[in-house]
This record gives structure tokens, sequence and C-alpha cells, in this order.
């Protein structure tokens, strides 16, 4: 296990997660949604403790316990009083390395995630998400949702959650990251006293994806049609990736970025836009999200393609400077959050094998110079085309795919 902490003896309090490199791309292709159903099962008891145990363990004592899904990682997370950290690392430990797969209990919980997958589709602004991905990578699992499907989903069973924790939980996919008010030798001594058992086998390799300019498009009743558009962008950490998260802050990352003004406060076109980043192990999108009525498509469209190529062309000194110190706040606010420290630190050991440091970060971002920025942007519009998703009416979309 790589065990990782930050001490922060000021604070009283202490998050600790179990985090597991493995997601909805380690699926196998009849898998889908199982790494989000086995988050759920975690849930569902142990041979130590059942279900309502699990839970009433950690809030009897004030704190709260959660778990997360994502395309590369599952975390298991709580947040209490320092007082209690041992407990919190004692129901964690249990819950992931010691599951209980009752049939009945997962008979009951793929109603509840089939529920689940039932109310993301509801949710147009969430189902362009899905499709930009689906769109940007049809061919590989980052490009799936990470619910699953109701078919994939009514599909497993306790043999197929076994294989997959089995291939994907072993130690050496696991980050056990804790910020707060406590020491690391003391969560060494308490992580080897508990010795979870984990399976030992060795993780399958991943292939990175390849992108694609796809399409995603799905007509239904709505009364804004939901767009976004994708762009292939440097992978975590790797060359190019702060001049790119920086490029993409400037051009749609607040209410005074290029897209906000010229489309919502100059234009009148939508009520937000947003640009951003979907960021991974070995790949990365950037991502234009906006909803606008119908007849606003083909304007919004023009608007659009202005602005990205004005960028390239007068992006100025101030801008930058701008987005750097968003950047920095930002860094400074996540550092006085004991669960967003924890997560931050588990991510950087899963995906790089060392902690970045918040001096060492902002070095990099301050290292950023106007002209790396103009000529990343420059060769993302040059590039090959946009992947596109949209969710709306069939008028819209047939715009939006042209």
């Amino acid at each position: 296990l790589t065990i990782v902490t930050q001490t922060r003896q000021e604070v009283e309090t202490v998050a600790l997660g179990v985090f597991v490199n493995a997601g909805t791309r380690d699926e196998l292709l009849d898998e889908h949604g199982l790494a989000h159903f086995l988050e759920h099962m975690a849930f569902k008891g142990t041979a130590r403790r059942s279900a309502f145990e699990t839970v009433a363990h950690i809030e009897a004592l004030g704190g709260d316990i959660n778990a997360e899904t994502s395309p590369e990682a599952t975390s298991y997370t709580v947040r209490m009083l320092a007082e209690d950290w041992h407990t919190g690392l004692d129901v964690l430990l249990d819950l992931v390395s010691a599951p209980r797969f009752d049939p009945a209990d997962i008979a009951l919980e793929k109603d509840v995630v089939c529920q689940e997958i039932a109310g993301a589709m509801d949710m147009p602004d969430d189902r362009v998400v899905d499709g930009i991905g689906m769109a940007a990578f049809p061919d590989h699992p980052l490009g799936r949702t990470i619910l699953g499907t109701e078919q994939t989903v009514r599909s497993l069973n306790a043999a197929k959650l076994t294989a997959y924790r089995g291939r994907n939980y072993a130690p050496q996919s696991i980050v056990i990251s804790a910020a707060g008010k406590l020491d690391h030798a003391s969560l060494v001594r308490a992580c080897e006293a508990l010795a979870p058992r984990l399976p030992a086998s060795e993780p399958a390799p991943r292939t990175p994806p390849v992108f694609q300019a796809a399409r995603f498009l799905e007509a239904r009743k709505t009364h804004d049609t939901h767009l976004a558009l994708a762009w292939p962008a440097p992978a975590f950490a790797a060359p190019g990736s702060m001049a790119h998260a920086l490029a993409v802050q400037c051009l749609g990352g607040g209410m005074t970025s290029r897209l906000f003004q010229a489309i919502r406060e100059e234009a009148g076109l939508a009520y937000g836009v947003d640009a951003y980043q979907m960021v991974y192990a070995d790949c990365a999108l950037g991502v234009i999200q906006t909803a606008t009525a119908a007849r606003s498509v083909a304007p919004m469209m023009a608007r659009l393609r202005v602005e990205m190529a004005r960028m390239a062309d007068d992006l100025n000194a101030d801008e930058l400077t701008n987005a750097k110190r968003q950047f920095r706040a930002s860094l400074a606010m996540a550092g006085e959050s004991m669960s967003g420290l924890a997560a931050r630190n588990a991510r950087q050991m899963a995906m790089l094998g060392c902690l970045r440091s918040r001096a060492q970060l902002e070095e990099e971002i301050e290292a950023v110079s106007l002209g790396e920025v103009r000529g990343l942007w420059a060769d993302v519009l040059h590039g090959q085309p946009f992947a596109r998703s949209a969710v709306g009416s069939q008028r819209a979309l047939d715009l939006w795919a042209g």
C-alpha cells in the first residue's frame, strides 16, 4: 500500500480516504457500470459489519462517510474529529477489503442504481457531458458512462464483482491518504495492525484512447438545446498541460472569461457558457459546454468560432495574469480543505508516484508564458476537428452536427 499523510496540527479534524486507482476505464465490455456498482456494494455490509453498522460507526462519532467513482478511480472517504480517525480507518479498510456480495443485496442495489441511471437520463446538461465522452472516445472505456446502462447493470452478479475486484483492488493500486491532525507514523502503524486482506493480482495495463471527432446527438423535447464540443489536450502533468489549463481558464473559466462576456453579456445567446478540462492519466479533453434555444444554435456556432479564433491572436498579458492568480487562489483555498488535500495527494501519488508541493505548482503556473499559451491554442484550432455532443430538438441537432 502507498500511504501519504499531510499533517495539519492547527485543525481539529482528519479527512481520510482509501483511493483505488481503478474506475470505468478498467471495466471489460460486459462489466459496464461495475466499478460504480462495486462502490455501492461496499456499503451493503462486510463479514464484520452490517450495512447499518458500517455507517453508524462513523456517524455516531459525528463524522461522515462517502464514496465516489470516476473514470479512473474509486474513493472511499471519511471526515471526522481527529481523536476518532482510527475508527474511520478501520471501517474504510473493512469495506474495501471484505465486502459481502449477498445475492439479495445485489438484486436490491440493481434497482437503486437503475433509478440513478434513469435520473441521470432526465438531466440534459448531464447527458450532453456523457455524450461528449462518447463522441471523443467512442471505441474506448473512457467514452462510456460511469453508471452503465440498465441492461449492463442488470447483468452484474457476485462472480463479476469478485473478478473485477480481484483484478483492480490489489495493494499496488491503492493509496491511503490522510490530511489533518494526525502524524504519518501513526497512520502507517495503524494500517499495519489492521492488515487488510487484498487481492494479490497485477492490475492489467491500460490502453490509451484515440481521439475521434465523432458526434453524439440525442433528440428530445427540451426548452434549450444543450451543446458541447471537445478537442484533445495534454494528459495529467504532461508537457503543455499547465499552458492548456490556463488557456481554457481565459477562454471560459469564469464570468470575466471571453466566452461568458461574448455569449452571455454581449449577445445574450445563453444563460451560461463554460470551458473546462476532463483530465486523465494518459489523455485529456478540452471542453466547451453551453445551452441555447434551438433558434440560436446557428448564431451560437458562429460566435464560438469567432471567439476561439480571436484568442489565438489577441490574448493579452493581463488576461493570463488574471488566470494565473485564479489558479493560485484555488490552490490556497484547496489547501484549507482537508478532504481536498487528501484527494489531491492521492491523485498525485497514483499518477505521478510523488507529490508536487503548492510552491512547485505555483512555480509551474508562473513559468507559463503568453507566447506558450497562444501557440498551444493555435495548435488546438489548427488540429483535427472537434468532437460534438448535443441534446435537444432535431432541428438544432442537425445544425450542430454540421
